[in-house]
Protein backbone atom coordinates (compact mmCIF):
# COMPACT_ATOMS: atom_id res chain seq x y z
CA UNK A 1 0.00 0.00 0.00
CA UNK A 2 3.20 1.92 0.91
CA UNK A 3 4.70 1.54 -2.37
CA UNK A 4 1.30 2.33 -4.37
CA UNK A 5 0.84 5.79 -2.36
CA UNK A 6 4.70 6.58 -3.10
CA UNK A 7 3.90 5.83 -7.09
CA UNK A 8 0.26 7.96 -7.17
CA UNK A 9 1.84 10.91 -5.30
CA UNK A 10 4.86 10.45 -8.02
CA UNK A 11 3.00 10.21 -10.84
CA UNK A 12 0.55 13.43 -9.36
CA UNK A 13 4.01 15.24 -9.05
CA UNK A 14 5.42 14.17 -12.58
CA UNK A 15 2.07 15.15 -14.43
CA UNK A 16 2.06 18.73 -12.78
CA UNK A 17 5.98 19.31 -13.47
CA UNK A 18 5.73 18.50 -17.41
CA UNK A 19 2.24 20.91 -17.17
CA UNK A 20 4.72 23.40 -15.76
CA UNK A 21 7.22 23.14 -18.58
CA UNK A 22 4.60 23.03 -21.12
CA UNK A 23 2.75 26.10 -20.24
CA UNK A 24 6.28 27.98 -19.72
CA UNK A 25 7.00 26.47 -23.75
CA UNK A 26 4.10 28.40 -24.79
CA UNK A 27 5.10 31.70 -22.96
CA UNK A 28 6.21 34.31 -25.67
CA UNK A 29 9.37 34.53 -23.75
CA UNK A 30 10.83 31.27 -23.59
CA UNK A 31 9.32 30.23 -27.03
CA UNK A 32 12.50 30.08 -28.78
CA UNK A 33 14.78 29.46 -25.51
CA UNK A 34 12.93 25.73 -24.19
CA UNK A 35 12.70 22.59 -26.38
CA UNK A 36 11.39 19.43 -25.77
CA UNK A 37 14.64 18.31 -24.25
CA UNK A 38 13.54 19.62 -21.40
CA UNK A 39 11.19 17.25 -20.36
CA UNK A 40 14.26 15.13 -20.32
CA UNK A 41 16.01 17.10 -17.67
CA UNK A 42 15.74 15.26 -14.44
CA UNK A 43 17.55 18.02 -12.59
CA UNK A 44 15.09 20.12 -13.37
CA UNK A 45 12.05 18.20 -13.37
CA UNK A 46 13.41 17.37 -9.35
CA UNK A 47 13.32 21.18 -8.68
CA UNK A 48 9.87 21.59 -10.03
CA UNK A 49 8.68 18.85 -8.28
CA UNK A 50 10.03 20.15 -4.85
CA UNK A 51 8.38 23.40 -5.75
CA UNK A 52 5.10 21.40 -6.09
CA UNK A 53 5.17 19.90 -3.25
CA UNK A 54 6.27 23.22 -1.10
CA UNK A 55 3.19 24.81 -3.55
CA UNK A 56 0.60 22.16 -2.16
CA UNK A 57 1.56 22.23 1.36
CA UNK A 58 0.88 25.94 1.35
CA UNK A 59 -2.32 25.83 -0.43
CA UNK A 60 -3.60 23.30 1.74
CA UNK A 61 -2.51 24.99 5.07
CA UNK A 62 -3.79 28.13 3.72
CA UNK A 63 -7.13 27.12 2.89
CA UNK A 64 -7.88 25.38 6.37
CA UNK A 65 -6.34 28.17 8.56
CA UNK A 66 -8.54 30.19 6.08
CA UNK A 67 -11.40 27.63 6.84
CA UNK A 68 -10.83 28.66 10.85
CA UNK A 69 -10.27 31.70 10.71
CA UNK A 70 -13.46 32.39 8.77
CA UNK A 71 -15.12 30.57 11.97
CA UNK A 72 -13.51 32.10 14.60
CA UNK A 73 -14.01 35.81 13.11
CA UNK A 74 -17.62 35.44 12.17
CA UNK A 75 -18.44 33.90 15.86
CA UNK A 76 -16.40 36.87 17.15
CA UNK A 77 -17.85 39.51 15.50
CA UNK A 78 -21.80 38.18 15.99
CA UNK A 79 -21.15 36.34 19.37
CA UNK A 80 -18.57 38.36 21.58
CA UNK A 81 -19.59 37.49 25.05
CA UNK A 82 -20.68 33.20 23.94
CA UNK A 83 -17.57 33.03 21.46
CA UNK A 84 -15.98 29.47 22.54
CA UNK A 85 -19.44 27.49 22.64
CA UNK A 86 -21.01 29.43 19.22
CA UNK A 87 -17.25 28.60 17.50
CA UNK A 88 -17.64 24.86 18.59
CA UNK A 89 -21.43 24.71 17.68
CA UNK A 90 -20.60 26.06 14.18
CA UNK A 91 -17.69 23.88 13.85
CA UNK A 92 -19.69 20.79 14.85
CA UNK A 93 -22.62 21.23 12.50
CA UNK A 94 -19.91 22.34 9.62
CA UNK A 95 -18.13 19.05 9.81
CA UNK A 96 -21.49 17.17 10.39
CA UNK A 97 -22.60 18.77 6.83
CA UNK A 98 -19.40 18.02 5.19
CA UNK A 99 -19.52 14.64 5.31
CA UNK A 100 -22.23 14.98 2.70
CA UNK A 101 -20.91 17.70 0.23
CA UNK A 102 -17.17 16.95 0.82
CA UNK A 103 -16.30 14.01 -1.32
CA UNK A 104 -12.44 13.25 -1.77
CA UNK A 105 -12.23 9.45 -2.69
CA UNK A 106 -14.86 9.70 -5.66
CA UNK A 107 -13.42 12.87 -6.85
CA UNK A 108 -11.30 11.22 -9.73
CA UNK A 109 -9.22 12.91 -12.54
CA UNK A 110 -6.58 12.62 -15.36
CA UNK A 111 -4.10 11.48 -13.02
CA UNK A 112 -6.34 8.58 -11.76
CA UNK A 113 -6.83 7.63 -14.61
CA UNK A 114 -3.16 7.72 -15.74
CA UNK A 115 -2.33 5.51 -12.51
CA UNK A 116 -4.97 2.49 -12.86
CA UNK A 117 -5.91 2.79 -17.05
CA UNK A 118 -2.57 3.51 -18.13
CA UNK A 119 -0.04 2.63 -15.57
CA UNK A 120 -1.91 -0.47 -14.73
CA UNK A 121 -1.96 0.03 -10.96
CA UNK A 122 -4.07 -2.21 -8.79
CA UNK A 123 -7.31 0.10 -8.14
CA UNK A 124 -8.00 -1.50 -4.62
CA UNK A 125 -4.71 -0.84 -3.53
CA UNK A 126 -4.88 2.91 -4.87
CA UNK A 127 -7.86 3.47 -3.20
CA UNK A 128 -6.72 2.18 0.20
CA UNK A 129 -3.80 4.20 -0.24
CA UNK A 130 -5.78 6.82 -0.72
CA UNK A 131 -7.81 6.24 2.18
CA UNK A 132 -4.78 6.39 4.30
CA UNK A 133 -3.19 9.76 2.45
CA UNK A 134 -6.77 11.31 2.99
CA UNK A 135 -7.01 10.60 6.63
CA UNK A 136 -3.32 11.50 7.25
CA UNK A 137 -3.33 14.96 5.72
CA UNK A 138 -7.20 15.19 7.67
CA UNK A 139 -5.29 14.51 10.89
CA UNK A 140 -2.67 16.46 10.22
CA UNK A 141 -4.43 19.63 9.20
CA UNK A 142 -7.33 19.75 11.39
CA UNK A 143 -5.10 18.66 14.12
CA UNK A 144 -3.02 21.99 13.60
CA UNK A 145 -5.85 24.34 13.32
CA UNK A 146 -7.99 23.11 16.04
CA UNK A 147 -5.23 23.16 18.41
CA UNK A 148 -4.30 27.13 17.47
CA UNK A 149 -7.88 28.41 16.56
CA UNK A 150 -9.57 26.32 19.43
CA UNK A 151 -7.35 25.50 22.28
CA UNK A 152 -4.56 28.77 21.58
CA UNK A 153 -7.11 31.55 20.72
CA UNK A 154 -10.34 30.23 22.67
CA UNK A 155 -8.72 28.33 25.16
CA UNK A 156 -11.28 25.73 24.94
CA UNK A 157 -10.23 22.27 27.04
CA UNK A 158 -7.50 19.78 25.48
CA UNK A 159 -10.16 17.27 25.93
CA UNK A 160 -12.90 18.87 24.02
CA UNK A 161 -10.05 20.01 21.42
CA UNK A 162 -9.51 16.01 21.45
CA UNK A 163 -12.75 15.07 20.92
CA UNK A 164 -13.22 17.86 17.76
CA UNK A 165 -10.23 15.98 16.03
CA UNK A 166 -11.63 12.75 16.75
CA UNK A 167 -14.50 14.11 15.30
CA UNK A 168 -13.51 15.46 12.28
CA UNK A 169 -11.25 12.35 11.30
CA UNK A 170 -13.72 9.29 11.63
CA UNK A 171 -16.96 11.29 10.47
CA UNK A 172 -15.16 11.27 6.97
CA UNK A 173 -14.78 7.79 6.46
CA UNK A 174 -18.89 7.85 7.00
CA UNK A 175 -19.58 10.45 4.30
CA UNK A 176 -16.94 8.34 1.68
CA UNK A 177 -18.88 4.97 2.48
CA UNK A 178 -22.44 7.17 1.64
CA UNK A 179 -21.01 8.31 -1.52
CA UNK A 180 -19.20 5.11 -2.50
CA UNK A 181 -22.61 3.15 -2.06
CA UNK A 182 -24.47 5.37 -3.87
CA UNK A 183 -22.62 5.44 -6.50
CA UNK A 184 -22.56 1.58 -6.58
CA UNK A 185 -26.70 1.43 -6.62
CA UNK A 186 -27.63 4.15 -9.09
CA UNK A 187 -24.03 4.69 -10.88
CA UNK A 188 -23.92 8.32 -10.49
CA UNK A 189 -23.28 10.58 -7.69
CA UNK A 190 -25.88 11.77 -5.51
CA UNK A 191 -25.37 15.45 -5.48
CA UNK A 192 -26.18 15.20 -8.89
CA UNK A 193 -29.53 15.94 -7.18
CA UNK A 194 -29.45 19.74 -6.87
CA UNK A 195 -32.65 19.82 -4.97
CA UNK A 196 -30.89 17.29 -2.50
CA UNK A 197 -27.73 18.83 -2.08
CA UNK A 198 -29.39 22.78 -1.69
CA UNK A 199 -31.41 21.02 1.39
CA UNK A 200 -28.24 19.46 3.05
CA UNK A 201 -26.59 22.83 2.62
CA UNK A 202 -29.75 25.07 3.64
CA UNK A 203 -30.30 22.39 6.81
CA UNK A 204 -26.57 22.86 7.51
CA UNK A 205 -26.20 26.67 7.52
CA UNK A 206 -29.79 27.34 9.68
CA UNK A 207 -27.89 24.79 12.05
CA UNK A 208 -25.11 26.65 11.85
CA UNK A 209 -27.04 30.30 12.77
CA UNK A 210 -28.84 28.90 16.22
CA UNK A 211 -26.33 30.81 18.15
CA UNK A 212 -28.63 34.03 16.91
CA UNK A 213 -31.25 32.46 18.80
CA UNK A 214 -28.84 31.52 21.92
CA UNK A 215 -28.67 27.88 21.18
CA UNK A 216 -25.92 25.68 21.49
CA UNK A 217 -25.07 22.44 21.11
CA UNK A 218 -23.79 20.92 24.15
CA UNK A 219 -20.44 19.98 24.94
CA UNK A 220 -21.82 16.51 26.10
CA UNK A 221 -23.99 15.79 23.94
CA UNK A 222 -20.69 16.52 21.48
CA UNK A 223 -18.98 13.98 23.40
CA UNK A 224 -21.81 11.32 22.93
CA UNK A 225 -22.21 12.27 19.31
CA UNK A 226 -18.33 11.57 18.93
CA UNK A 227 -18.20 8.43 20.63
CA UNK A 228 -21.37 7.43 17.95
CA UNK A 229 -18.95 8.63 15.13
CA UNK A 230 -15.83 6.65 16.19
CA UNK A 231 -18.09 3.04 16.42
CA UNK A 232 -19.32 4.33 12.63
CA UNK A 233 -16.29 5.71 11.11
CA UNK A 234 -14.07 2.46 12.27
CA UNK A 235 -16.96 0.53 10.07
CA UNK A 236 -16.92 2.56 7.89
CA UNK A 237 -13.34 2.50 7.38
CA UNK A 238 -13.29 -1.10 7.52
CA UNK A 239 -15.81 -1.89 4.83
CA UNK A 240 -14.10 0.69 2.86
CA UNK A 241 -10.54 -0.57 3.08
CA UNK A 242 -12.06 -4.30 2.08
CA UNK A 243 -13.95 -3.02 -0.99
CA UNK A 244 -13.05 -5.19 -3.53
CA UNK A 245 -14.92 -3.74 -6.68
CA UNK A 246 -13.02 -0.34 -7.19
CA UNK A 247 -12.01 -1.04 -10.18
CA UNK A 248 -15.22 -1.22 -11.92
CA UNK A 249 -16.06 1.76 -9.99
CA UNK A 250 -13.34 3.65 -11.32
CA UNK A 251 -14.07 2.28 -14.88
CA UNK A 252 -17.63 3.72 -14.83
CA UNK A 253 -16.36 6.87 -13.16
CA UNK A 254 -14.22 7.43 -16.26
CA UNK A 255 -16.96 6.67 -18.59
CA UNK A 256 -19.16 9.04 -16.77
CA UNK A 257 -16.52 12.17 -16.51
CA UNK A 258 -15.00 11.02 -19.66
CA UNK A 259 -11.62 12.42 -18.13
CA UNK A 260 -9.17 12.35 -21.23
CA UNK A 261 -11.63 15.50 -22.85
CA UNK A 262 -10.94 17.64 -19.82
CA UNK A 263 -7.68 19.90 -18.91
CA UNK A 264 -8.85 19.96 -15.28
CA UNK A 265 -10.47 17.49 -12.66
CA UNK A 266 -13.46 19.98 -11.68
CA UNK A 267 -14.48 20.72 -15.29
CA UNK A 268 -16.93 17.88 -15.65
CA UNK A 269 -18.83 19.43 -11.92
CA UNK A 270 -18.20 23.26 -13.84
CA UNK A 271 -19.92 21.59 -17.23
CA UNK A 272 -22.90 19.94 -15.45
CA UNK A 273 -23.85 22.99 -13.65
CA UNK A 274 -24.46 25.02 -17.24
CA UNK A 275 -25.38 22.23 -19.18
CA UNK A 276 -28.72 22.91 -20.84
CA UNK A 277 -31.52 20.05 -19.98
CA UNK A 278 -33.95 19.20 -22.93
CA UNK A 279 -36.78 20.08 -21.32
CA UNK A 280 -35.46 23.83 -20.88
CA UNK A 281 -34.47 24.16 -24.74
CA UNK A 282 -38.39 24.32 -26.10
CA UNK A 283 -38.77 27.86 -26.76
CA UNK A 284 -42.50 29.90 -27.09
CA UNK A 285 -42.55 31.44 -30.59
CA UNK A 286 -44.18 34.47 -29.48
CA UNK A 287 -41.11 35.77 -27.98
CA UNK A 288 -39.21 35.30 -31.20
CA UNK A 289 -41.33 37.55 -32.97
CA UNK A 290 -40.45 40.60 -35.12
CA UNK A 291 -36.45 39.56 -33.83
CA UNK A 292 -33.93 39.93 -36.31
CA UNK A 293 -30.29 39.12 -36.65
CA UNK A 294 -27.62 39.21 -32.66
CA UNK A 295 -31.48 40.30 -30.78
CA UNK A 296 -33.11 37.07 -32.73
CA UNK A 297 -29.59 35.32 -31.40
CA UNK A 298 -29.60 36.28 -27.88
CA UNK A 299 -33.29 35.62 -27.61
CA UNK A 300 -32.68 32.12 -28.39
CA UNK A 301 -30.30 32.10 -26.26
CA UNK A 302 -31.55 33.29 -23.07
CA UNK A 303 -34.87 31.51 -23.17
CA UNK A 304 -32.90 28.61 -22.99
CA UNK A 305 -31.11 29.46 -20.22
CA UNK A 306 -33.38 30.78 -17.92
CA UNK A 307 -33.23 27.82 -15.79
CA UNK A 308 -29.49 28.08 -15.74
CA UNK A 309 -29.58 31.40 -15.25
CA UNK A 310 -32.12 31.65 -12.07
CA UNK A 311 -31.66 28.72 -10.55
CA UNK A 312 -29.07 29.51 -8.08
CA UNK A 313 -30.42 33.04 -7.50
CA UNK A 314 -33.11 31.87 -6.79
CA UNK A 315 -31.97 29.07 -4.32
CA UNK A 316 -29.76 32.01 -2.79
CA UNK A 317 -33.02 34.36 -2.32
CA UNK A 318 -34.56 31.53 -0.18
CA UNK A 319 -31.46 30.67 1.81
CA UNK A 320 -31.29 35.11 2.47
CA UNK A 321 -35.50 34.98 3.25
CA UNK A 322 -35.00 32.32 5.90
CA UNK A 323 -31.76 34.14 7.44
CA UNK A 324 -34.60 37.26 7.39
CA UNK A 325 -37.10 35.76 9.24
CA UNK A 326 -34.56 34.37 11.76
CA UNK A 327 -33.47 37.70 12.43
CA UNK A 328 -36.99 39.28 12.62
CA UNK A 329 -38.05 37.49 14.96
CA UNK A 330 -34.75 38.09 17.24
CA UNK A 331 -35.42 41.62 16.80
CA UNK A 332 -39.17 40.96 18.23
CA UNK A 333 -38.24 39.12 20.75
CA UNK A 334 -34.80 39.68 22.05
CA UNK A 335 -33.61 43.27 23.00
CA UNK A 336 -29.76 42.63 23.67
CA UNK A 337 -30.22 41.15 19.96
CA UNK A 338 -31.87 44.15 18.37
CA UNK A 339 -29.57 46.65 19.82
CA UNK A 340 -26.35 44.17 18.24
CA UNK A 341 -28.65 44.31 14.96
CA UNK A 342 -29.64 48.06 14.73
CA UNK A 343 -25.43 48.86 15.74
CA UNK A 344 -24.68 46.71 13.05
CA UNK A 345 -26.97 48.99 10.54
CA UNK A 346 -25.37 51.73 11.55
CA UNK A 347 -21.56 51.33 11.84
CA UNK A 348 -20.83 47.82 9.54
CA UNK A 349 -22.90 48.14 6.83
CA UNK A 350 -19.78 47.67 4.82
CA UNK A 351 -20.58 44.06 5.24
CA UNK A 352 -23.37 43.72 2.54
CA UNK A 353 -20.65 44.81 0.28
CA UNK A 354 -18.70 41.36 0.54
CA UNK A 355 -22.38 40.12 1.35
CA UNK A 356 -23.65 40.92 -2.01
CA UNK A 357 -20.04 39.60 -3.51
CA UNK A 358 -20.98 36.45 -2.70
CA UNK A 359 -24.70 36.52 -3.28
CA UNK A 360 -24.10 37.90 -6.88
CA UNK A 361 -24.39 35.12 -9.92
CA UNK A 362 -22.45 36.81 -12.41
CA UNK A 363 -19.49 34.02 -12.45
CA UNK A 364 -21.77 31.24 -12.53
CA UNK A 365 -23.89 32.87 -15.84
CA UNK A 366 -20.54 34.42 -17.69
CA UNK A 367 -19.48 30.64 -17.53
CA UNK A 368 -23.25 29.43 -18.87
CA UNK A 369 -22.62 31.76 -22.03
CA UNK A 370 -19.17 30.54 -22.49
CA UNK A 371 -20.13 26.81 -22.35
CA UNK A 372 -23.07 27.10 -24.37
CA UNK A 373 -22.64 29.90 -27.20
CA UNK A 374 -19.10 31.82 -27.12
CA UNK A 375 -16.49 28.66 -27.37
CA UNK A 376 -18.36 28.15 -30.88
CA UNK A 377 -19.34 31.52 -32.01
CA UNK A 378 -16.15 33.14 -31.45
CA UNK A 379 -14.40 31.21 -34.17
CA UNK A 380 -16.18 33.45 -36.43
CA UNK A 381 -15.20 36.66 -37.10
CA UNK A 382 -18.44 38.62 -37.97
CA UNK A 383 -19.05 37.79 -33.72
CA UNK A 384 -16.17 39.86 -32.78
CA UNK A 385 -17.23 43.20 -34.86
CA UNK A 386 -16.87 46.18 -32.27
CA UNK A 387 -20.46 46.93 -32.89
CA UNK A 388 -21.94 43.23 -32.65
CA UNK A 389 -19.61 43.06 -29.77
CA UNK A 390 -21.27 46.19 -28.05
CA UNK A 391 -24.86 45.24 -29.14
CA UNK A 392 -24.75 42.00 -27.39
CA UNK A 393 -23.17 43.17 -24.24
CA UNK A 394 -25.98 45.38 -23.77
CA UNK A 395 -28.56 42.49 -23.70
CA UNK A 396 -26.69 40.46 -21.39
CA UNK A 397 -25.80 43.21 -18.85
CA UNK A 398 -29.43 43.37 -18.55
CA UNK A 399 -30.06 40.07 -18.63
CA UNK A 400 -27.37 39.70 -15.91
CA UNK A 401 -28.56 42.35 -13.84
CA UNK A 402 -32.01 40.99 -13.67
CA UNK A 403 -31.06 37.76 -12.69
CA UNK A 404 -29.39 38.95 -9.82
CA UNK A 405 -31.93 41.68 -8.87
CA UNK A 406 -33.60 38.65 -7.93
CA UNK A 407 -31.89 37.52 -4.08
CA UNK A 408 -30.79 41.48 -4.07
CA UNK A 409 -34.17 42.41 -4.01
CA UNK A 410 -34.86 39.63 -0.98
CA UNK A 411 -31.73 41.13 0.64
CA UNK A 412 -33.08 44.83 0.14
CA UNK A 413 -36.68 44.02 1.09
CA UNK A 414 -35.12 41.83 4.09
CA UNK A 415 -33.19 45.03 5.29
CA UNK A 416 -36.28 47.41 5.38
CA UNK A 417 -38.66 45.75 7.34
CA UNK A 418 -35.78 44.79 9.83
CA UNK A 419 -34.78 48.07 9.85
CA UNK A 420 -38.74 49.37 10.50
CA UNK A 421 -38.82 46.41 13.18
CA UNK A 422 -35.94 48.39 14.64
CA UNK A 423 -37.96 51.46 14.66
CA UNK A 424 -35.84 53.45 12.28
CA UNK A 425 -37.13 56.57 9.95
CA UNK A 426 -37.99 55.60 5.81
CA UNK A 427 -35.06 57.74 4.72
CA UNK A 428 -32.50 54.88 5.91
CA UNK A 429 -34.79 52.36 4.57
CA UNK A 430 -34.99 53.64 1.20
CA UNK A 431 -31.49 54.52 1.58
CA UNK A 432 -30.34 51.44 2.33
CA UNK A 433 -32.06 49.62 -0.41
CA UNK A 434 -30.58 52.10 -2.90
CA UNK A 435 -27.34 50.85 -1.56
CA UNK A 436 -27.97 47.23 -2.12
CA UNK A 437 -29.34 47.09 -5.81
CA UNK A 438 -26.53 49.63 -6.96
CA UNK A 439 -24.05 47.08 -5.32
CA UNK A 440 -25.94 44.30 -6.91
CA UNK A 441 -25.92 46.14 -10.48
CA UNK A 442 -22.09 46.67 -9.36
CA UNK A 443 -21.20 43.29 -9.66
CA UNK A 444 -23.25 42.62 -12.44
CA UNK A 445 -21.58 44.57 -14.55
CA UNK A 446 -18.11 43.96 -13.28
CA UNK A 447 -18.09 40.12 -13.76
CA UNK A 448 -19.49 40.78 -17.62
CA UNK A 449 -16.83 43.30 -18.50
CA UNK A 450 -13.27 41.24 -16.76
CA UNK A 451 -15.31 38.17 -18.62
CA UNK A 452 -15.21 40.24 -21.88
CA UNK A 453 -12.27 42.24 -21.64
CA UNK A 454 -10.25 38.97 -19.91
CA UNK A 455 -11.70 36.29 -21.68
CA UNK A 456 -10.25 33.06 -19.09
CA UNK A 457 -11.63 29.73 -20.12
CA UNK A 458 -10.65 27.29 -23.03
CA UNK A 459 -12.94 25.00 -24.31
CA UNK A 460 -13.35 22.88 -21.15
CA UNK A 461 -14.05 26.18 -19.11
CA UNK A 462 -10.65 25.57 -17.35
CA UNK A 463 -9.24 29.40 -16.10
CA UNK A 464 -6.49 30.20 -18.66
CA UNK A 465 -5.16 33.41 -17.76
CA UNK A 466 -3.89 35.01 -14.60
CA UNK A 467 -5.00 38.48 -14.80
CA UNK A 468 -8.94 36.85 -14.80
CA UNK A 469 -7.33 35.07 -11.86
CA UNK A 470 -5.71 38.42 -10.26
CA UNK A 471 -8.73 40.49 -11.01
CA UNK A 472 -11.42 37.88 -9.26
CA UNK A 473 -9.16 37.99 -6.48
CA UNK A 474 -8.69 42.01 -6.20
CA UNK A 475 -12.24 41.85 -6.49
CA UNK A 476 -12.62 39.83 -3.42
CA UNK A 477 -10.27 41.34 -1.34
CA UNK A 478 -11.72 44.97 -1.61
CA UNK A 479 -15.23 43.43 -1.50
CA UNK A 480 -13.35 41.90 2.30
CA UNK A 481 -11.57 45.47 3.59
CA UNK A 482 -15.08 47.46 2.76
CA UNK A 483 -16.08 44.99 6.66
CA UNK A 484 -14.13 47.73 8.55
CA UNK A 485 -14.80 50.54 7.13
CA UNK A 486 -17.52 52.43 9.62
CA UNK A 487 -18.92 55.14 7.19
CA UNK A 488 -22.48 56.69 6.95
CA UNK A 489 -25.68 55.21 5.44
CA UNK A 490 -26.42 57.97 3.15
CA UNK A 491 -23.05 58.65 2.49
CA UNK A 492 -21.80 55.31 1.29
CA UNK A 493 -25.35 54.73 -1.15
CA UNK A 494 -24.34 58.10 -3.02
CA UNK A 495 -21.00 56.78 -3.64
CA UNK A 496 -21.92 53.55 -4.61
CA UNK A 497 -24.69 55.20 -6.88
CA UNK A 498 -22.13 57.27 -8.56
CA UNK A 499 -19.33 54.07 -8.68
CA UNK A 500 -22.12 52.17 -10.60
CA UNK A 501 -23.03 54.20 -13.15
CA UNK A 502 -19.64 55.73 -13.95
CA UNK A 503 -18.66 52.23 -14.35
CA UNK A 504 -21.64 51.03 -16.25
CA UNK A 505 -20.88 53.80 -19.30
CA UNK A 506 -16.64 53.11 -18.84
CA UNK A 507 -17.57 49.36 -19.34
CA UNK A 508 -19.29 50.26 -22.60
CA UNK A 509 -16.53 52.35 -23.74
CA UNK A 510 -13.76 49.52 -22.92
CA UNK A 511 -15.91 46.80 -24.22
CA UNK A 512 -16.35 48.91 -27.87
CA UNK A 513 -12.32 49.59 -27.97
CA UNK A 514 -10.71 46.71 -26.52
CA UNK A 515 -13.02 43.51 -26.53
CA UNK A 516 -12.55 42.63 -30.50
CA UNK A 517 -9.15 42.15 -29.91
CA UNK A 518 -9.26 40.42 -26.29
CA UNK A 519 -12.52 38.63 -26.27
CA UNK A 520 -11.21 35.09 -28.17
CA UNK A 521 -10.46 31.53 -27.77
CA UNK A 522 -7.84 30.25 -25.64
Amino acid sequence: MIKTLKKSLFIDLTYSANSFLYLLQKLPVFQDLLTDDIYKSEGLKRIIRFIMIIKDIIKSLGLKFFYFMMIYLVCEQFFPTTIVPSSCHVYFFLTITGMFINNKLLNVGKKDYFAISLFRMDATKYFRSHIFWNQFCNLFLNGLCIFVFFNFLLRVSFFLCIVLLLLSFFIRPIGELFHLQYFKKHQYFWYSHTNIYFLVLLSGIILCLLPFIHIWIPFSMIEIITIITILLGSISLYVLWNEKKMKLVYKKIFQIMDVMNQKNDKDYYKQAMVNVRDKDKKIDEKKLKNKKGYDFFNTIFFERHKEILNRSAKKYSFIIFMIYLVLGYLVVTNKSVSKDILNFYQHHIGWFVIIMYFINRGAIITQAMFFNCDHAMLTYNDYREPRNLLGIFKQRLLTVTRVNLIPALVVALGNTIILLLLGQDWILCITMMIFILSLSVFFSVHYLVIYYLLQPFNKDLEVKKFSYSFATLATYLVSYLMIDVDINAMLLSSIGIVVTVSYMILSLYLVYRLAPKTFKLN
